[in-house]
């Protein structure tokens, strides 16, 4: 477990010292880094979220860890990058330029818990965001995002599309709508150099 979280921790300092020092905030291909709160798919916790400078790509981070019971704990970690092909300017709410921004992605997530369970996951998703831009330094948005699960692995087998691929307990080629399709939703800020 202390691996894990070691590993985590690098991942996040590399991404905050890697971000370039000068970007521009009404375009989607400058330097951010901000935090969020990650509901869904790959993972549920806390975000790092981030974009470099030339690179028309933002990334995110993961990861998670808890107890659900005395003897039961577990630990995930997600990434996410996605590619804003569509970004509208929408207007004004107030003192924030509000857009509209919606393009494809890419997500992965492992998660390891207590008694041998894990699983791993590798999808296509489509971030549907909106984004309040504050004085064009700040960035608060609102990120739901469908992601159909191309590959899922865990103890019982392998799913492609949601056919499994296992023959334990008889279930066989079977269709799983939860091995199929996920929906995250992020909420949360973005600072922009």
């Amino acid at each position: 477990m202390l691996k894990k979280i070691m590993l985590t921790s690098v991942l996040v300092f590399a991404l905050a010292v890697c971000v370039p020092n000068k970007a521009h905030a009404a375009y989607s291909d400058g330097a951010a880094i901000g935090a969020s709160l990650f509901f869904g798919y790959p993972n549920q916790g806390l975000a790092l979220v981030g974009q470099f400078k030339g690179v028309p790509l933002m990334f995110g981070v993961q990861a998670v860890a808890g107890v659900l019971t005395p003897r039961y704990q577990y630990f995930g970690i997600g990434l996410t990058m996605d590619w804003w092909g569509l970004k509208i300017p929408l207007g004004q709410a107030g003192e924030s330029d509000v857009h509209f921004y919606l393009g494809p992605g890419l997500a992965a997530d492992a998660a390891f818990g207590s008694y041998g369970v894990w699983s791993v996951n590798a999808g296509l998703r489509m971030p549907i965001g909106f984004s309040f831009l504050i004085k064009q330094k700040w960035e608060i948005f609102l990120e739901p995002a469908p992601t159909i699960n191309v590959i899922h692995a865990d103890g019982d087998g392998v799913s492609i599309l949601g056919i499994y691929m296992g023959d334990k307990d008889g279930r066989r080629n079977r269709w799983y709508l939860g091995h199929f399709l996920h929906i995250a939703f992020q909420v949360g800020f973005r600072y922009w150099f």
